[in-house]
This record gives C-alpha cells, sequence and structure tokens, in this order.
C-alpha cells in the first residue's frame, strides 16, 4: 500500500493529547508516522541515564492504532551533556573555532568519542525496538550534509583518505599541481583541510578542494554506515533510509545510498511561482534525482504543511490544492511513501514558524482539510503501490561534477544544476519520463541522454559514451565537457578534451558572456537567446546546427551534429532559457523514435506501470487552469490538479 501520514514530536506536547491525537491520525487514515529523530536529550538525560517509558508509550499506541513507524536514530542532535564532557566531539569551523552547541547537525561525524556514545544510545534502542512489529523502518541521522569539520580528528581522517588515494606524497604533489604558488608538501603533516576558507573557496588550489570535497562525502557516508551496520547487526531483515535534502552542502547521496534500502527525500517544493515562464521552477526535478539514487522508487520523510520558515523569514502560505498537487506531484513522479512535516506547528524553537498541517492544539484549518481530502484520493489510488517508472531517457547530474564547477565558476550566472534542470525540463516537457542519473551508473538501458558539462572526465567515461552512441543512443553533450582530468587540474588537448571524437568537433575559441546575451539560429531559422557562454566551434566531421549571430564570431557554429556508428552526439556550446531546450528534446526524441507530447507549460506528465497496466499521472503545476489535448482526449485541469488515466497508451 502507498503510506500516507506526518512527522509527530510527542516529546514536544503533553502526554494528554497523545491519545487523541493518534486516533485522530488513524481516523483520516494515516498509516504510518515518523518519530525520535531528534529526542537524544530526552532519552538519555544524563550520562548512562536512559528514559525510554515515554517512546514505549507512544509506539505502544500507534501499535494500538495500526499506525507503522519509521524510527530515527538521534545523532544529529546530541544532548548538552555530552558536548560540556567532551568538547572534542563538536565541529570546528572553517575559522578553526568549536562549534557553539545550541543548533543541530554540529556533531563531529569522524570524532571516536562521538561515535562511541552514539553507538551506545542506537544500542539501546535496538534493544527495546529491533523487532517491533510496528517498526516499520529506521531512519539513520536527520538531513545530513557534508562534512566540513575540521577538527584535528577529521584532519587525521582527510590526510588518511588522500594518503591512500595516492602512493606517495611527491605523486600528490604532482596531481595537485603545488608547485604553483609554492604549495609543495613536504610531509602529510602539512595536508588540513581548508582553514581560513569560505565557503566558495575563491583561491584556494582547485585539485585540493575537490579531494577535500571527496573526503567530506565519503566521511558523512562512512558516518551513516556505521550506524546502519548496528541496526542490521540487530535486525538483518529491516529497512534502513537516511533522509537526503537537496541543498548547497549535500553530500554524494548515490555514494551514500549504496548502503541503505531505499533512498528518502525530504521534499518542500518553491510556492512562488514565477511570472516569467522562461524560469524553470518545477520540482519534479529534484523528485527525479531523488529516485535515480537508487534507480527505483523512493520515501518522502517530510513533504510541504505550509509556510516555511526558520533561518530566513517566512515564505508564503501555499495556495489552495498547491500543497495536495505536490503530494501527488511526488507520487507521480515514483514516491510510495509521503510524510507531511509535521502534524501540528511547533510551539517552541527554531522551527516554530516551519509550519506544520494547523497551528493549535485542534486538527483543523484549510491546509489541514486538504490534507484529508489528499488522504481520500490516494486511497482511491492504492493501486499505484507496486508500480514504478520506466524511462528510456535520462540526465546526468553528479556530484563531484557539480562541485567541481563551484570550486572554480566558469562564467557570471553559470550554473551546472541550472543547465541540468534546463534539460530536464525540456525532455519533461514532452511528456516523457526522464531519469536523472550519475554518469558513473549503466547505460544501456537509455536511448537519449543529456548531459550538462562533463566538467571532469576521462578516458573511460568517453568510451562508454562513444559506446552508447555506435549503438544507436542519441547524446546531447553540454559546453564546458572535457576541461579538466579527474584530479581537477586542466587538459591540454583541444576542447572537448576526451569527447571530441564523438562529437566531430573542438572549440577554437570561447566566450564567457556571463549575463550577457547572444542569439542563435537553426537551419530551419528558429532563433533563441543565449547566455552566459558561447564555445567558438570548429567542425571536424560534425554538421553545424545552429550558428551565433552577434559578435565578432556570428556565423560560428554553436551546436553541432555528429553521426557516429548507429547513433548521433549533439554539442551545446552555449547556455539558453528553456524554449532552446525543449528544442532540442523534440528533435533527440523524434531522432530516438520516442513518442512525445506538447504539453502546455506547466503542465507534467509521467507513467507509473506495472506488468498489467500503465497510469498516466497529469499534473498541472500552474496557479491557472489548463485545457489541452492529449491523445485525442480533451484535458481540463484546476490549478494544481492531478489526474490519473489507467491504461494509457
Amino acid at each position: 500500500m502507498l503510506r500516507l501520514g506526518v512527522d509527530y514530536y510527542p516529546e514536544h506536547w503533553s502526554r494528554e493529547i497523545w491519545e487523541s491525537d493518534v486516533r485522530e491520525m488513524a481516523h483520516i487514515g494515516i498509516n504510518t508516522v515518523r518519530i525520535g529523530e531528534f529526542s537524544w536529550g530526552i532519552l538519555e538525560p544524563d550520562d548512562g541515564v536512559f528514559r525510554f517509558e515515554w517512546l514505549d508509550e507512544i509506539i505502544e499506541i500507534f501499535a494500538r492504532h495500526r499506525i507503522d513507524i519509521i524510527l530515527g536514530t538521534p545523532t544529529n542532535c546530541a544532548p548538552l551533556w555530552l558536548y560540556r564532557k567532551h568538547p572534542e566531539t563538536l565541529q570546528v569551523g572553517r575559522d578553526g573555532k568549536r562549534t557553539e552547541p545550541g543548533i543541530r547537525g554540529h556533531r563531529c561525524m569522524t570524532s571516536r568519542v562521538f561515535r562511541r556514545y552514539a553507538e551506545r544510545i542506537i544500542r539501546e534502542m535496538l534493544k527495546r525496538y529491533a523487532n517491533h512489529p510496528s517498526i516499520l523502518a529506521w531512519q539513520t541521522d536527520n538531513e545530513p550534509e557534508g562534512n566540513h569539520c575540521c577538527c584535528e580528528s577529521c584532519t587525521d581522517s582527510f590526510r588518511t583518505f588522500v594518503s591512500n588515494r595516492y602512493e606517495s606524497l611527491s605523486e600528490l604533489n604532482r596531481k595537485w599541481g603545488t608547485d604553483v604558488w609554492s604549495g609543495t608538501y613536504r610531509t602529510w603533516e602539512e595536508i588540513r583541510p581548508p582553514l581560513g576558507a569560505d565557503y566558495e573557496y575563491n583561491w584556494l588550489n582547485p585539485s585540493y578542494l575537490l579531494d577535500y570535497e571527496r573526503w567530506a562525502a565519503a566521511s558523512s557516508a562512512d558516518f551513516l554506515r556505521f550506524q546502519a551496520d548496528l541496526i542490521r547487526e540487530s535486525n538483518p531483515e529491516t529497512v534502513i533510509t537516511v533522509n537526503a535534502c537537496f541543498a548547497a552542502n549535500m553530500p554524494d547521496y548515490h555514494l551514500i545510498y549504496k548502503d541503505f534500502d531505499v533512498a528518502s527525500y525530504d521534499n518542500y517544493p518553491e510556492v512562488r511561482i514565477p511570472e516569467d515562464q522562461g524560469n524553470v521552477y518545477s520540482q519534479a526535478f529534484a523528485l527525479d534525482v531523488a529516485r535515480g539514487r537508487k534507480r527505483k522508487n523512493f520515501w518522502v520523510l517530510e513533504q510541504l504543511a505550509g509556510p516555511k520558515g526558520c533561518w530566513s523569514p517566512m515564505t508564503p502560505t501555499p495556495l489552495p490544492g498547491m500543497m495536495k498537487g505536490y503530494a501527488w506531484q511526488a507520487i507521480a513522479r515514483g514516491a510510495d511513501m509521503i510524510l507531511f512535516f509535521r502534524w501540528r506547528s511547533a510551539a517552541r524553537g527554531a522551527e516554530m514558524f516551519w509550519h506544520g498541517l494547523f497551528e493549535g492544539e485542534k486538527p483543523e484549518g484549510r491546509r489541514y482539510e486538504e490534507f484529508k481530502e489528499f488522504l481520500r484520493e490516494t486511497r482511491a489510488w492504492d493501486k499505484l503501490f507496486g508500480t514504478e517508472l520506466k524511462s528510456k531517457v535520462a540526465v546526468l547530474y553528479s556530484y563531484e561534477q557539480n562541485r567541481a564547477f563551484r570550486i572554480q565558476g566558469q562564467s557570471e550566472g553559470f550554473s551546472y544544476e541550472d543547465q541540468a534542470r534546463l534539460m530536464h525540463d525540456g525532455l519533461m516537457a514532452m511528456g516523457v519520463n526522464v531519469d536523472v542519473i550519475s554518469e558513473k551508473e549503466e547505460l544501456d538501458s537509455y536511448q537519449v541522454i543529456m548531459a550538462p558539462g562533463l566538467f571532469i572526465a576521462d578516458a573511460s567515461l568517453a568510451g562508454r559514451l562513444e559506446t552508447f552512441v555506435r549503438k544507436g543512443g542519441i547524446l546531447l553533450l553540454g559546453n564546458r565537457s572535457g576541461v579538466k582530468d579527474l584530479f581537477n587540474a586542466r587538459r591540454l588537448d583541444p576542447l572537448p578534451g576526451v569527447f571530441r571524437s564523438i562529437c566531430g568537433c573542438s572549440v577554437d575559441e570561447y566566450d564567457p558572456i556571463g549575463k550577457g546575451t547572444q542569439r542563435l539560429r537553426f537551419a530551419d531559422g528558429e532563433t533563441f537567446s543565449v547566455t552566459s557562454w558561447c564555445d567558438i566551434l570548429k567542425t571536424e566531421g560534425a554538421t553545424a546546427l545552429a550558428t551565433y549571430e552577434d559578435s565578432f564570431y556570428a556565423g560560428s557554429p554553436a551546436i553541432t551534429e555528429n553521426l557516429l556508428g548507429n547513433g548521433r552526439c549533439y554539442y551545446l556550446g552555449t547556455v539558453g532559457d528553456r524554449s532552446l531546450y525543449r528544442y532540442l528534446a523534440r528533435l533527440m526524441l523524434d531522432r530516438a523514435g520516442i513518442e512525445r507530447f506538447e504539453l502546455p507549460y506547466g503542465v507534467e506528465l509521467s507513467v507509473r506501470e506495472n506488468e498489467r497496466t500503465r497510469y498516466a499521472l497529469i499534473f498541472n503545476n500552474t496557479d491557472g487552469d489548463q485545457v489541452f489535448v492529449l491523445e485525442q482526449k480533451k484535458i481540463s485541469l484546476r490549478p494544481f490538479e492531478v489526474r490519473i488515466v489507467e491504461g494509457f497508451d
């Protein structure tokens, strides 16, 4: 069955309302809740003193009402007594100072002392609940970030990481290019995390920084694996997950989820609808990223329930229908569980204005009624459980590429992530399922692949993509591909480097135009405005599809097409708005013979299927009515409405 429910914090509320809360949850159709992920200080109020009675009680209340539980390990927020006894368990920031307790997520992930205490509280939980019939799954930690702690423990861990990566210090110096600015290391002890650097780094060695980011991701993964191993030791059959967020400091979740049973995501869509339809704002990209992390259906462990406000001013409240529509959108993209954050808005603490389903003691109000309506609708479509999305189309998107671009920005306004979103948006506008996967994944199951700049690349990746094309695949390769080797050093061969033979072109020169604009024209007369970056291309077997119209390179190729084996490779030397990516998606899908549908801006179509039938989920992601024709049938959708078509051809 589809898992539907809320995040609940019984420790914040009087015991007197627990029973009535849970009774109401069961009455309206909630079947799953998440609890416990921030409760360490209540479970262990003093060193070795455990108070589990309250958790025992609430678990039994849920069990009595047949509501299953995802139980969180509480390692994101350790109690103050632990930090007082062992200040070395607190993170050290880039300024070299220990983080003061009082917020969350400020524990050092590599600290052996912290892990000893974390293991103890997790084992105490496992003694009681590892085999409890109401525990559906375990969540480790909460919204883990990349580990950018600079303490001595993390310094030692980082040194070990790079010493294992390089055979010798001389090899490290050579690969990092430390002879620049007299940065040569003479001993391993001279290597430290980037103290004194702001978040975007600016001037530090790019090769060193990328390896540091690789370590930050690996150490986060190791911290979470350590917890998962403890849980599996107590119950090898249990389901374990961790909730991801889409944020600037997110770790490499492709790496993390190798050790977990299901990918999870915290889904907080944008509620401000842009006036300019050229802007891409759909949350579908992030949801497809979540599904792509394990290439199967995923869970949403936190879903938008109201205005957001914590570290910044509050956002507008979701429009009527928006909250329900965004939950349906997640199901349409492959979610099998939706838990709204949270049941009741907090009355205290930093997140009191990160709104839940209602504000007062009694469950009521417009948002709560909309939530109940969502539960009624999903009960009617529980047959969606057991279906999945199958795609012939993928966008390549990876942690390492994103980090490499952020370490050395390429021009004003240039964004790797934005280009990935634009490619995804162009394909999604054609009404096809889109997978978003790492370039390290298997590619054979796809017919069309779009790749924003593969900044870091080697012959192995180029060979895999060439094989894909020669076998009949259609590839779009974005600008700034093949610029760097795996050590984040600039390659000296003509761009696009290792992809030159696949693309059948080279970059004669480039113009980082930033927020300036150019125009390009296709042979069929279509013109588009472009920005950020312009590769001035020279064809070497490829055909020019579009040429620039302005500046000294007017008439030079901007987009090329190269026939290779049974397939085609397109090289995109610039950055357009969403209309350009729609044009390219239409062209590539037609070349591949993939059925497509022209959809209005803001209308999304995805298909979930099993061996018996296919379900089309059509979502109006706009605040206006949409009327259009799909498969010779007129479709009318109200704002944020989802229509499900069973037996979709």
